[in-house]
């Protein structure tokens, strides 16, 4: 009998399967152990263990086995035992956990397998569950084009407040009104009862604010894209290999295909394969020349190359196949010469893993909020400058909400 444990994992799907052969002892219970880890982290929350060709568990090896069960169930996965070998089944009935680590996968009502579907696109899996047949309002605050003359004054300065349906980006700021933002208006982002900014007076520290009892945050904004509503479709993203990233782009385009939507809000909590941003880190206001060379260099800060891989993202973005104006001007080409539109704001988190059972995306950003630190906010763009560009943002696997809106 060889000393070693080999393991290989099926084709990915709505589970993943895992089949184990060998022996599972000491030795190769901490390798099995990060192996999963790294499942995990890949996105796979719902593993299937084949045991069919285990020859031997040690205590090592069942102390692996119920923690990966306790890590995962925590996170609202699934982790189980199937095909148990006599060695394995003999193992487990003597301690008392074979009911436990042998829990059967639930079946899927057949309501919920009309509304599934899944789709291949770009290498990826794209799981769709439509979850309303509701259409967003979108509101196109202000005027996106004084950014560029940094020609804003007291009079675009508008309030907005949050709210659970409520979802918006643009240029904005926490405080009292325009006399006391003018200092540090830079990217904001709100999601549900959340928002998230970062100051463009040189700190470079995002900051943000939650609703909590009373206290209903509010942003003043400059120039905005605001929807509300609930959103008709969420839709689970994974590559087929996990060495793979999608792009911005491609992403768009296939939840573009998936929902049949011309125009759509997207909300995307996903691992980041890296980031291509800008923000401001001068106000465009007082007529200061913000965006002209060579200026910009000092006034925006760029990502010099794909940033903040293996991170956590909150993108919300909002889509638009030929669009007209007024929501036109706030949008920009996907890629040179493409009909399709997008405007994207990003806020980083450290890596971490959400409950699966939690399918509220505002009450996500809340768990985020309250339990980690934002790392930066970034308006997404795609640089397609010749030889230094350094191309658009990609992402590994997540999680997208869409709502629909004429």
């Amino acid at each position: 009998m060889d000393n070693k444990l080999d393991i290989r994992k099926d084709i990915p799907g709505k589970e993943q399967r895992v089949f184990l052969e060998g022996r599972l002892d000491a030795s190769w219970a901490g390798h099995l152990d990060d192996y999963l880890n790294g499942l995990v982290r890949e996105g796979s929350h719902r593993l299937i263990l084949n045991m069919s060709g285990v020859q031997y568990l040690s205590s090592a090896g069942i102390r692996i086995l119920v923690s990966q069960y306790k890590k995962i169930k925590k996170i609202g996965g699934l982790f189980v035992l199937e095909a148990l070998s006599n060695q394995v089944a003999e193992v487990l009935s003597m301690i008392g956990m074979i009911n436990m680590l042998t829990e059967g996968i639930p079946d899927i009502s057949p309501a919920e397998k009309a509304v599934c579907q899944f789709f291949e696109i770009s290498k990826y899996r794209f799981d769709n569950e439509v979850i309303s047949n509701d259409k967003m309002t979108v509101n196109c605050v202000g005027n996106p084009g004084l950014a560029l003359i940094s020609g804003f004054t007291a009079n675009d300065n508008m309030k907005i407040k949050v709210a659970a349906n409520r979802y918006g980006l643009g240029i904005g700021a926490i405080g009292e009104g325009f006399d006391d933002c003018k200092s540090r208006y830079g990217e904001f982002l709100t999601i549900g009862e959340a928002l998230v900014y970062k100051p463009s007076d040189g700190s470079r520290i995002p900051d943000y604010a939650i609703k909590t009892g009373r206290l209903e945050p509010e942003i003043n904004s400059l120039s905005s894209l605001l929807a509300e509503g609930n959103f008709s479709n969420r839709i689970a993203f994974e590559p087929m290999d996990s060495s793979l990233s999608i792009s911005l782009s491609d992403l768009v385009k296939g939840l573009q295909q998936i929902s049949e939507q011309k125009q759509f809000v997207f909300l995307v909590i996903a691992e980041s394969g890296g980031l291509v941003g800008v923000s401001l880190s001068t106000p465009p206001v007082d007529g200061k020349k913000v965006f002209e060379f060579p200026g910009i260099r000092e006034n925006v800060n760029f990502t010099t190359e794909p940033a903040y891989s293996r991170m956590l993202t909150v993108s919300l973005g909002f889509y638009s196949k030929d669009p007209v104006e007024p929501l036109k001007s706030f949008l920009r080409p996907v890629e040179p010469k493409s009909s399709s539109y997008i405007h994207t704001h990003t806020a980083v988190f450290p890596f971490q893993t959400l409950s699966k059972k939690e399918t509220s995306a505002g009450k996500l950003v809340l768990q985020l909020l309250e339990s980690s630190i934002v790392q930066d906010v970034l308006h997404l763009i795609h640089d397609t400058r010749e030889i230094a560009g350094i191309g658009e943002s990609t992402f590994k696997q997540g999680v997208v909400w869409i709502g629909k809106f004429n």
